[in-house]
């Protein structure tokens, strides 16, 4: 898959020498400098939309094309950094927005567009447009310069960036360039906007503080039995009620947000007794609809007013409970996980040949887990009737079998499997794709979305499709011991989208995620682990706004749900690539030996495997969690020689340094092929495929990798150890 590093590092490219059109002619976007200042008037009223002349001396182009056609500019992206230069007039102060709007003909739409202001170009003063949505006719397109409000200028002209993209060979058409003020319509969505922005930041702060709530009682154990569930807890502070009850959330509940209590809410009145302790029993068989996948436990009092809508409100008195213990006659008997320690392992196994897996020794392996289309509450063409616990859904046979065949490959060879859960963003997705696992708040940007919590039957979907994938890849050939629980979150709009969104709101969805993939695989295997999954990026210095989060404030999250909502033995799947993905020299990378630094590379991976070994960071057991260092390769081209010698003493290096590492099982590199699809990366072990080598010419990477826990690695490593000891 394409790397959201190098995504990360496109973002912030700096400004090159530009390219200037020789052609005499205006662009659209750029604004003659003998245009005199707008009047500075508050009325919205009085200021007319300026045309945007043309005057070729102002234009500068990079990686971008253009000619006149007709009425309008046509353009063509040549690289992958395509923008425009141009200036503007002042823009005074006014009630309204200053708004730049176009007339846009895009076939094919194009994805991160951005705007800079004021030369020298830099990331503090970039803001990110909405993305030029693909139209087979003319269509209007608006920046809403105000996004950088501080950078506009009154008092003089002002030079801009409009970056196309990161695509070569994107077509389009622009006319009518416009500088005008917000219209009453714009103005309207704009305070719509606004209030959205307020709701999410009021729901963020409410998650954040039932965090730091110290509620008056404290569940501390959930536990299905064999025929009952049981809760167990204790009073910690002074209890206002004697009022109180048990009561079930489900799947969709946020767990700061006070419950709805309706007349098909499970609920069991609350006895403490006078040592301040309480057992409530719940006859449960294991058919019952309260061992469903999801399924918390609270202590609240209900309200006796009854609502408009027929519930009652609750106040809570303990935080939010998930199931700790399961019942052991549910799960299969199934012999412990092979134990690993700094392990070989490898992603996109398909790319191998069974012998080449045999050759590298590999002892851990991966599998992309695309859970679209996989489960239908309804039938469907090319799904068989399967029941998932008691219930009748409906399987799509091919993609079971493409998930069989692949997982089967690595168990063959002998490998413990891992799999990242994906759900794949959907261009055309709309409301009527109902159930769906996509989120529904989730930006087109993104490759893969968060999963949709946000509606009963969708949530209901997700468990049951974890519930049939926990059941079926558990044993023998199908085993699945490492789950994957989506690809780098703190990467959110890239590879797990949910829109625009403050971090708590956005943690809490993928905490109810994480939570129902534990319990649906440690219900049927009590071996299988979840992990968070996220990139190297660890203390990032301003991360987009609601777009990436700090992986460092993640894991600190993550470490506090458990304390609040019950501990449980996740992981974690890290992936260390080096500070530039274009140099393997990772020993050289500029990072800190502390747990405030930037990104955490091989180089210094150690301080976090000494953070993990903390009594704060254990599992409920005492233990230590188990890491998978489950994506990264090194940058090689095949017409590189020096690259290429880089890149084998970069594998060597890679296990001089995860064995230093206890908590590290396993390091799956990526990938095994150089893949045409990854931005202009070589990350491979082996070149790119042709017809006659399918499956490329081994790099003196293959063979550094095949010699690692073998006699040949000491040779091989007194050769290049130079490199990383001076």
């Amino acid at each position: 898959m394409n790397r959201s590093s190098y995504w990360f590092a496109r973002q912030r490219k700096c400004f090159t020498p530009l390219v200037r059109d020789v052609l005499p002619i205006l662009v659209c976007l750029a604004l003659s400098p003998l245009f005199t200042s707008l009047a500075a008037s508050q009325s919205p009223t009085a200021v007319e939309p300026r045309t945007i002349s043309f005057s070729s001396e102002q234009v500068q182009l990079k990686h971008l094309e253009m000619e006149p056609a007709d009425d309008a500019i046509a353009f063509r992206t040549t690289g992958n950094d395509p923008f425009i230069v141009f200036q503007i007039p002042p823009t005074p102060a006014n009630q309204r927005r200053w708004i730049m709007a176009m007339e846009v003909f895009c076939p094919h739409g194009i994805q991160n567009m951005q705007l800079f202001y004021a030369q020298p170009w830099s990331e503090k003063r970039r803001i990110d447009l909405p993305h030029l949505s693909r139209a087979e006719g003319w269509t209007t397109y608006t920046c809403d310069l105000s996004l950088g409000q501080e950078f506009l200028r009154e008092d003089k002209p002002l030079w801009l960036r409009l970056d196309f993209g990161n695509q070569a060979d994107k077509r389009f058409q622009i006319r009518n360039v416009v500088l005008r003020l917000e219209n009453d319509l714009e103005l309207r969505q704009n305070q719509e906007r606004e209030e959205r922005v307020k709701r999410l930041e009021r729901l963020n702060e409410q998650i954040a503080s039932y965090y730091q709530t110290q509620f008056p009682i404290e569940i501390t154990r959930v536990e299905h039995a064999a025929d009952a569930i049981l809760v167990s807890g204790k009073a910690v502070g002074q209890l206002s009620t004697a009022n109180l009850s048990l009561i079930a959330r489900g799947l969709t509940d946020i767990s700061a947000l006070p419950a709805k209590v309706h007349s098909t809410t499970f609920l069991r009145p609350l006895r403490i007794d006078a040592d301040g302790n309480f057992m409530v029993r719940i006859p449960a068989d294991k058919h019952s609809a309260l061992r469903n996948t999801g399924l918390r436990w609270q202590i609240v009092s209900i309200s006796s007013q009854l609502n408009s809508d027929g519930t009652r409100s609750t106040t809570p008195y303990s935080a939010v409970h998930h199931v700790d213990r399961y019942d052991a006659e549910e799960a299969k008997q199934l012999a412990p996980t092979p134990k690993l320690r700094a392990a070989k392992g490898m992603t996109c196994l398909a790319e191998l040949a069974p012998e080449h897996v045999e050759e590298l020794g590999l002892a851990h392996g991966s599998v992309n887990l695309v859970l679209s289309n996989l489960v239908s509450p309804t039938p469907r063409p090319g799904y068989h009737p399967t029941k998932i616990r008691g219930k009748e859904r409906y399987v799509n046979q091919a993609a079971k079998r493409n998930l069989d065949q692949r997982v089967q490959k690595g168990r063959d060879a002998g490998l413990v499997m891992a799999a990242i859960l994906l759900i794949p963003n959907s261009q055309t997705k709309s409301t009527e794709d109902a159930p769906s696992l996509e989120h529904p708040d989730a930006d087109p940007a993104g490759t893969y979305t968060m999963p949709n919590l946000t509606d009963e039957a969708s949530a209901q979907l997700y468990a049951d499709t974890l519930d049939f994938l926990a059941d079926r890849y558990s044993e023998g050939s199908l085993r699945i011991d490492h789950w994957i629980v989506h690809n780098e979150i703190d990467a959110g709009w890239q590879w797990t989208n949910m829109g625009e969104v403050p971090m708590h709101i956005y943690l809490d969805h993928y905490f109810r995620s994480m939570r129902l993939v534990d319990a649906a695989t440690r219900r049927i295997n009590p071996h299988a682990r979840t992990f968070i999954s996220l990139t190297h990026h660890w203390n990032l210095e301003d991360p987009p706004h609601w777009r990436w989060y700090r992986s460092k404030d993640i894991m600190q999250a993550l470490v506090r749900h458990g304390e609040v909502e019950g501990n449980f033995p996740w992981g974690l799947a890290h992936h260390p690539y080096p500070e530039s993905l274009w140099e393997s020299d990772t020993w050289n990378d500029n990072v800190e030996f502390s747990l405030d630094a930037n990104m955490f590379t091989l180089k210094n991976w150690q301080v976090l495997d000494d953070w993990l070994h903390t009594k704060r960071l254990r599992d409920p057991e005492g233990n230590v969690r188990a890491v998978l260092l489950s994506e990264q390769g090194f940058h090689a081209s095949e017409k590189d020689p020096e690259a290429l010698e880089q890149q084998a003493a970069a594998v060597l290096y890679t296990f001089e340094q995860i064995r230093k590492c206890k908590s590290i099982l396993a390091f799956d590199y990526h990938r095994p092929v150089d893949n045409r699809n990854e931005g202009g990366l070589h990350l491979g072990l082996r070149g790119l495929g042709s017809s006659e080598l399918p499956r490329g010419a081994a790099k003196p990477a293959w063979d550094a990798y095949k010699s690692i826990g073998t006699p040949a690695e000491t040779n091989l490593r007194s050769k290049h150890e130079d490199l990383w000891n001076n």
